[in-house]
């Protein structure tokens, strides 16, 4: 890292006289440009983005199927009539009115004709679903629109519903007996999605701020303190959000709501937890400096190398995620790396202006004076850490691991209507079709058949297929002078279940033996898709996992130089991982009753834990190995814990707090991700952390140095050490 003496000299741009209220001016002033030139990021995200590459299977059958066909584009969204026992001839009339309505009056971004409009009502019982009780009809709409624009369809759709049945349909109970409808398919989804998120991003902030403050108000009781991370944090949010809307104007990045949420309560935390790192050196050092500029340039020229590199390793390993190819994993990757790296600049700057101006009386009622004794932190924990290094050591493996055997069990879904509440509507509206139809029918796979045996027809072969119940709506034509077929399957299970994606090689594969070499298939349909969605996410997994962890590896390689130190902490930040993993799953199967968690959950949690856990290894090694050059290891290791545990764990505390938060919002792949990242970090705080790095460098003595002792002296130490003189 180099001399202490440059971070001081840095210090001096934000903390001099005239300088430090500068820097505050500065930050104000960006931030009140930023917001009032360029919208907020929640304000340009984008409503139904594609995750799937252009060479997924399901891509490639839904071009080629509009292209032979001409096919409007857009997204479907399925109005579904129902009344319990049977639909009556005055529904039939309502509907008809319904229908030539939209007809005329189109909902805001559909397209193409209104199907059935101008059926006469009397005709229209020809239509209804084998139940009698259920009649469907398609509407196709442009393939994306912002939040105002789905809202709007969903009111125009209730107010056409009123008008031409004399009721809103869509608030009448399923139950009721009377006639109702629910707005379903992809665009009743992204209708609903939009909806839950409405307002989100208020209560995200104003929750996780509350949180925060809570938090700081008892682990520092001072009334002013707890002020100085929310003013930073806010600050760096609010440049943070304008920079990234400017990116998505510039069609550089997409940004979606998931990505906004999990970005705030990141950004939240992570900036918290380098504030706390920074004021907690800060008070170290003002027990032994008169003057407080004095204090908090020692204190910046210890902290700052740590902050720096923790940031970066976090940055370096969420920035892994543009090698994604699934859309939702390649988003988060430039909005979360950016929110890390400006509350890691206004850690590094905003912060210290700010305890500049304010001096001791940040602290009060409890200001750290020079000749009163400073608190010795935890005493028992470092002495029983060093004096049962082996006890502690096994008994934390042995926690560990018997959490993580239970990450085996995990059962994941790409189900997205199993996401969302049960009271919405396109979930309603699904159940309604799956009764009424059976659940192979809701969504029939598109076997698309393309090349020089295209014009035979495979209907026979495709029905021999055990898993196909039924097929038709046979279609042939040209793409590109190519020969095209279009055979619209059903299969025996729910088309959006995970044993229906296991039955897609059966298609497949039937389709394959019936035609002649040269002649290419494809799948499309939501259980195609939800396939091609897990083997995206599987590609991503493979690749990311080993990058980040060869990114991370090298990272601590260079800063702490020891390649044993590196080794260790990689194997205990995976086997927390996989602990959280596992206890994660225990609390969201066997107490909450989630039959499996969304796909992406496990690598999403793997790039969090793995490099916020490792911002906490860096803290707690820098401190022993300063302190390593005066003293024996066991002393320095009780040093580490006694001075850099409190503030570990108190950032732990207000991290997993802030990922906790995201399990209040109504989409429940937030509930998942929050739940297992919240276990994580406390795992990793008060467990691997507080217990067995320790126990490991204090087994390993000196050779948890290797190769070399003298340079462990040059790395920054953690908050809350001293450098005695």
């Amino acid at each position: 890292m180099g001399g202490f003496r440059g971070w001081e000299r840095i210090s001096t741009w934000f903390t001099g006289r005239w300088t430090r209220w500068l820097t505050v001016a500065v930050w104000v002033l960006a931030a009140m440009v930023v917001t009032l030139v360029l919208p907020a990021v929640s304000k340009v995200e984008s409503t139904n983005p594609a995750n799937l590459p252009a060479s997924a299977s399901s891509v490639l059958a839904s071009k080629i199927e509009n292209g032979a066909f001409h096919a409007s584009h857009g997204s479907p969204g399925l109005v579904v009539f129902y009344r319990k026992g049977g639909l009556k001839p005055q529904d039939y009339a309502g509907i008809a009115g319904f229908l030539n309505r939209l007809d005329h009056h189109r909902l805001p971004d559909q397209t193409g004709s209104v199907p059935y409009a101008g059926v006469p009502a009397s005709a229209l019982h020809r239509l209804t679903l084998r139940s009698g009780t259920t009649l469907v009809v398609p509407l196709l709409f442009h393939q994306t629109g912002d939040s105002k624009t789905l809202a709007a369809i969903k009111q125009d759709t209730g107010r056409a519903l009123e008008t031409s049945t004399g009721n809103n349909l869509l608030r009448v109970p399923t139950d009721s007996g009377h006639l109702s409808a629910r707005l379903t398919g992809p665009m009743g989804i992204a209708i609903d999605t939009t909806g839950l998120f409405k307002n989100a991003d208020v209560a995200l902030l104003a929750g996780t701020t509350m949180l925060i403050l809570i938090l700081l108000l008892l682990i520092y009781r001072s009334p002013l303190l707890p002020w100085i991370p929310l003013v930073s944090v806010g600050l760096s949010y609010a440049v943070t959000s304008g920079l990234l809307a400017a990116l998505v104007k510039a069609h550089a990045i997409l940004i979606d709501a998931q990505t906004v949420s999990i970005m705030t309560v990141l950004m939240f935390g992570a900036g918290t937890d380098y504030t706390l790192f920074v004021i907690s050196r800060y008070r170290g050092e003002l027990w032994r400096h008169e003057r407080p500029i004095d204090a908090l340039r020692a204190a910046y020229r210890e902290v700052s190398g740590a902050v720096a590199m923790s940031a970066g390793t976090v940055m370096a390993a969420l920035l892994t995620l543009l090698v994604s190819i699934y859309g939702s994993d390649h988003r988060f990757a430039i909005p979360f790396a950016v929110g890390v790296g400006m509350t890691a600049l206004a850690s590094l700057t905003l912060v210290p202006a700010l305890l500049s101006i304010l001096g001791r009386p940040a602290f009060w009622p409890y200001t750290p004076k020079v000749g009163k004794t400073p608190p010795k932190g935890r005493t028992w924990l470092a002495a029983l850490v060093t004096r049962r290094a082996w006890p502690v050591a096994i008994g934390a493996v042995i926690v560990l691991a018997g959490l993580a055997l239970n990450a085996g069990h995990i059962r994941t879904t790409y189900n997205l209507l199993s996401e969302l509440p049960a009271s919405t509507q396109s979930v309603q509206g699904f159940h309604l079709l799956s009764r009424a139809e059976g659940p192979g029918a809701l969504s029939p796979v598109a076997v698309v058949v393309e090349g020089p045996a295209a014009h035979r027809n495979i209907a026979a072969a495709l029905r021999e297929s055990r898993v196909v119940t039924r097929v038709d709506a046979v279609q042939f034509g040209q793409w590109k002078g190519k020969p095209v077929a279009v055979y619209q399957v059903e299969i025996s299970h729910n088309p959006l279940s995970e044993s229906a994606m296991q039955q897609l090689g059966s298609v497949r594969r039937a389709a394959s033996a019936a035609l002649a070499p040269g002649t290419h298939v494809y799948l499309g349909g939501e259980t195609a898709q939800n396939a091609d969605s897990a083997a995206a996410i599987a590609h991503d997994t493979h690749w990311v996992i080993p990058l980040v962890l060869a990114i991370i590896f090298v990272l601590l390689l260079v800063y702490l130089r020891s390649i044993v130190a590196s080794i260790y902490l990689i194997l205990t930040v995976i086997l927390s991982f996989f602990a959280a993993l596992g206890a994660g799953w225990i609390l969201l199967h066997n107490i909450l009753g989630i039959a499996g968690w969304a796909g992406g959950v496990t690598l999403y949690a793997f790039v969090f834990l793995v490099a916020l856990g490792e911002d906490y290894n860096i803290f707690m090694l820098s401190a022993i190995w300063s302190r390593r050059r005066q003293e024996a290891m066991p002393d320095a290791i009780r040093w580490g814990i006694r001075t850099s545990g409190p503030v570990i764990s108190a950032a732990g505390l207000i991290l997993a707090g802030t990922f906790a938060v995201l399990t209040g919002l109504p989409l429940r792949i937030l509930l998942e991700f929050g739940s297992v990242a919240a276990i994580g970090v406390l795992l990793d705080t008060f467990v691997v952390r507080s217990l067995l790095v320790p126990a490991i460098t204090a087994i390993l003595g000196d050779a948890a140095l290797w190769p070399s002792k003298s340079r462990a002296a040059s790395i920054s130490p953690a908050p809350g050490t001293r450098m005695d003189k």
